[in-house]
């Protein structure tokens, strides 16, 4: 087989409240695995930083024969994602097109409605998206065949109008075999001028991923990765990190969605970069699991570098708690939040307002919850009922899902999801309490301005906080 010319897209969202961006991480550990294991001739472009992306896309199909075309988005970036793959069919009808990542895994079914899309690639991308191009370069025009694609573990198609979606692939175990990221296949620079994940602002700071999947089960979340808890080695991480100081940035983002389950590994981790000398300011911007998290843990981050850590409470009731299958142990995660405070770690803290079935007295309590605490940050968010999750069951059950919801709309802050039982306006009024109930702090204020590992963008980023996430504002895709 010759190698393969393959074109990966990442989708962004066309308009939007957030002003953090990460770099496309899936996309990065896709166009590495593909060229170790096929040779290929990988292209990727970020819709983050092109004007016309469209434009941008057509004009390397024009430049040379690509074999086959990769978007990768979350819901809120599906319907540029639609865009670009109108555009690439519209220009060539025969190229092979594939979705993949958070939205058409979630939502295969509504992701192949567009006949434009091919098929889709459902969780852990890297073998599947492989195999995909492994059938177009055998198989021709043919590759498409219901036949030849249910014999491929992890994609949904279309064939006969009918979506079809084959067995789940089995999750890579070793993550160690996995090639590190194509860092040399984007400009990363341009996102140490744009913000990450993190809500410290804007520095030279680079993203890792050291585990993969969570064995905790809550309702409104993804399945992208699977229920087991996969983590790479300790010394694996500790290589990567060594080659992350190389690239200049000392700030890291760990985007794990569990990333100190095995406590033993999270602290052999940061032993192995106090060894060899690899300090970092570590960031913790998809949160850690505060009611587990060792004593030692903390001193040892601490000692490596901390920046911000994030821990998700969600909710302060206990009731809810259950109901989420979140099942934090409350007293726990307090406890863990005055620990960091006293070590001066800075903290953000992630709460729900306007969970399913949920009272205004529990709304309260949990907004009293975030005000009492030891947090510096707090962020509260709506619930968001992806496709595909329980969350979404529940808001169908009780009616409260929007007739006139767009993927837009899936952003978190100020969005029309409120199931709870406090009616439209009074919800408003208690979400800007929350914000503004907090943040209008004195002595909250002096410890942010003491402990914050901050960029000079950050009065910017204050005022944009105020100004967007406690706007109910819908956005439009339109605009």
């Amino acid at each position: 087989m010759r190698p393969p010319v393959v074109l990966l897209v990442k989708s962004r969202s066309v308009v939007s409240k957030i002003r953090g961006f990460s770099p496309p991480m899936g996309l990065l550990y896709i166009a590495s695995y593909l060229r170790k294991h096929l040779s290929a001739d990988v292209r990727i472009i970020d819709a983050l930083f092109e004007i016309d992306v469209s434009k941008k896309i057509l004009q390397v199909l024009a430049g040379r024969k690509i074999d086959i075309v990769g978007i990768s988005g979350l819901t809120s970036e599906s319907f540029l994602a639609h865009k670009i793959a109108s555009a690439v069919k519209t220009e060539n009808p025969q190229m092979p097109l594939v979705l993949g990542g958070p939205y058409p895994s979630s939502d295969p079914e509504t992701a192949l409605k567009d006949k434009n899309v091919d098929a889709a690639v459902m969780g852990e991308g890297e073998e599947t998206f492989a195999e995909l191009v492994r059938i177009v370069l055998d198989q021709g025009p043919g590759w498409k065949n219901e036949n030849v694609l249910k014999q491929v573990d992890g994609v949904a198609f279309r064939s006969n109008g009918a979506v079809h979606i084959t067995p789940q692939r089995k999750f890579i175990e070793n993550l160690d075999f996995l090639p590190l990221p194509a860092w040399d296949m984007i400009d990363y620079r341009k996102f140490w001028k744009v913000g990450g994940m993190a809500t410290v602002g804007i520095r030279p700071y680079m993203p890792i991923i050291t585990s993969r999947g969570c064995p905790y089960h809550c309702l409104f979340c993804h399945n992208l990765f699977g229920k087991a808890f996969r983590g790479r080695s300790p010394e694996s991480v500790a290589e990567e990190v060594a080659v992350i100081h190389k690239s200049g940035a000392r700030e890291i983002e760990v985007l794990d969605d569990i990333v100190n389950f095995n406590p033993e590994r999270f602290n052999r981790m940061l032993e192995l970069l106090l060894e060899r000398n690899l300090r970092s300011v570590l960031h913790f911007p998809n949160a850690i699991r505060a009611d587990i998290i060792q004593e030692e843990s903390l001193d040892l981050l601490k000692q490596v570098g901390a920046g911000e850590v994030s821990v998700a409470v969600e909710t302060a009731s206990e009731r809810l708690q259950k109901l989420l299958k979140k099942n934090l142990n409350l007293e726990k995660v307090n406890k863990t939040i005055d620990m960091m405070a006293k070590r001066r770690i800075f903290t953000r803290g992630f709460f729900i307002l306007g969970l399913p079935d949920e009272t205004e007295e529990e709304m309260l309590s949990t907004i009293r919850f975030a005000h009492n605490s030891n947090l510096h940050f707090a962020l509260f968010f709506n619930p968001n009922p992806y496709p595909g999750t329980e969350m979404y069951d529940m808001f169908n059950k009780a009616g409260r899902m929007p007739s006139d919801v767009s993927s837009i709309d899936f952003e978190y802050f100020g969005a029309p999801f409120n199931a709870s039982h406090v009616s439209g306006k009074r919800y408003r009024m208690l979400y800007r309490r929350a914000y503004y109930g907090f943040y209008l702090n004195s002595v909250r204020a002096w410890r942010i301005a003491r402990d914050g590992p901050f960029g000079w963008d950050i009065p910017l980023r204050a005022v944009n906080l105020f100004r967007h996430y406690t706007s109910f504002r819908r956005l439009k895709e339109s605009e």
